[in-house]
């Protein structure tokens, strides 16, 4: 058996912050299961909105999350692809259904709360519909076989998520409802993470965060408070599309860099522009926590970081300063995924790789845990890795607060079996009760 790792050695969060998300979440620990609604019923690599308008089923869901003891479920209510999967009078819902609403209605009857994960700068959508307020390239180069301008802005072909038509649906047909689907088709699965999936292949964009796409988000985000009684709110892909290092070089940041470190730094490469990539998120992440507070004092603010080097990935590629982020958002939630990079049933090289990262990711958040100002909740992972993997993920990644798992579409009846059992034996139900 893993032994837990004594965390509260490399914390240093305050304590009455800790005291504070236990009170507001209600129950001395959290347990959360992660679902993506338009992802499909098996997995990551699908976008399915006949699936989430016709097939998803929320009462199985809830009763299959009872049974295993969960307390809370994350819903993923926007995705990378910009589907807003609530009934909203801004945004883009695919579904025809408020999967949200159904979703809170049915937590009522239930010892299970509902949180919500946004998505933010990755958008195919708002790409599509909005160029202009997409990032710009800052370089021209060529990255997983992209090639890009300098000027050009960032929409590529999209890693890892792939549509299948509908029966009877021709492509022309469904390009009108998905107007970011290209017709290009993976036919086999890739070996590596992001070249498994297989069908149609969209686009997607990563959006300006000094655009008028802060606007649309924070209009989506008081929709959402108001109207739903939701727990806790985390921004997703707050940041920068980490796999390029050019970004954002469209005239409004430029402009703004400018104006507040002159002309001498320079552009892309300097600290003075690191410096403002991160001034930029954290000034959102402001935005975002002022206006859910306005709407609902008690609704928890969080985020979703990468682990990963603090010089060369967090800050030169994301633009996240996780001291500056932390002190403005309630809860931090690292993405601890080392098993999604391989898995011991795919063979002895994968496990060797994914235990390999397991290693890293362990050792990194040893290393930056004291650059988090407020308390942090792991997610990790089930689906694309096996029982005994994700339990060891569960136990090593417990930072005090509890653990969250993604996702519920995917995690096999082993997988649920072992949950089940973890929280009994482990958290304990009676921490898993609200007050």
């Amino acid at each position: 058996m893993i032994k837990k790792i004594e965390w509260s050695k490399y914390f240093k969060i305050q304590p009455h912050k800790v005291d504070t998300f236990v009170k507001n979440f209600g129950a001395n620990k959290t347990y959360a299961m992660g679902l993506m609604p338009i992802r499909g019923p098996k997995g990551f690599r699908k976008l399915d909105y006949e699936f989430a308008e016709k097939e998803l089923n929320i009462n199985k869901i809830m009763n299959k999350l009872e049974e295993a003891h969960f307390n809370s479920l994350g819903i993923v209510i926007k995705d990378t692809d910009g589907a807003c999967t609530w009934d909203t009078k801004v945004g883009w819902n695919p579904t025809n259904r408020d999967v949200l609403g159904e979703f809170c209605d049915a937590g009522k009857e239930t010892n299970i709360k509902i949180n919500v994960s946004f998505t933010s700068m990755n958008d195919a959508y708002q790409g599509y519909l909005h160029p202009e307020r997409v990032s710009v390239h800052g370089e021209s180069g060529k990255k997983h076989g992209i090639y890009y301008k300098d000027g050009e802005i960032s929409t590529h072909i999209e890693g890892e998520m792939r549509v299948d038509l509908p029966k009877n649906v021709s492509f022309e047909e469904y390009h009108k409802k998905i107007p970011f689907l290209t017709d290009q088709v993976d036919e086999k699965a890739g070996k590596s993470r992001d070249a498994r999936g297989k069908g149609y292949i969209p686009l997607t964009s990563f959006m300006c965060p000094n655009s008028e796409h802060i606007d649309y988000l924070l209009e989506l985000v008081i929709e959402v408070v108001k109207n739903y009684p939701i727990k806790g709110f985390f921004a997703d892909y707050i940041r920068y599309d980490g796999e390029f290092t050019d970004l954002c070089a469209c005239n409004r940041c430029i402009q703004k860099f400018r104006s507040n470190y002159g002309n001498k730094p320079k552009l892309l490469k300097s600290n003075e522009w690191y410096d403002f990539k991160a001034e930029t998120i954290a000034n959102y992440a402001q935005r975002l926590h002022d206006t859910i507070k306005s709407a609902d004092s008690k609704c928890v603010t969080g985020w979703f970081c990468l682990p990963g080097p603090k010089k060369l990935f967090s800050r030169k590629r994301l633009g996240q300063d996780w001291m500056k982020l932390s002190s403005i958002l309630d809860v931090v939630s690292p993405m601890e995924y080392p098993y999604l990079m391989g898995t011991r049933d795919d063979g002895w090289y994968w496990g060797k790789v994914a235990d390999f990262f397991y290693w890293y990711f362990v050792r990194n958040m040893k290393k930056r845990a004291r650059e988090f100002k407020s308390p942090a909740l792991t997610v990790t992972n089930s689906v694309e890795c096996n029982t005994e993997e994700m339990i060891k993920q569960i136990r090593s990644f417990d930072f005090g607060l509890g653990i969250a798992v993604f996702k519920y579409f995917g995690t096999s009846e082993e997988q649920w079996k072992a949950l089940k059992l973890y929280a009994e034996n482990e958290i304990g139900l009676e921490n898993l009760k609200f007050s």
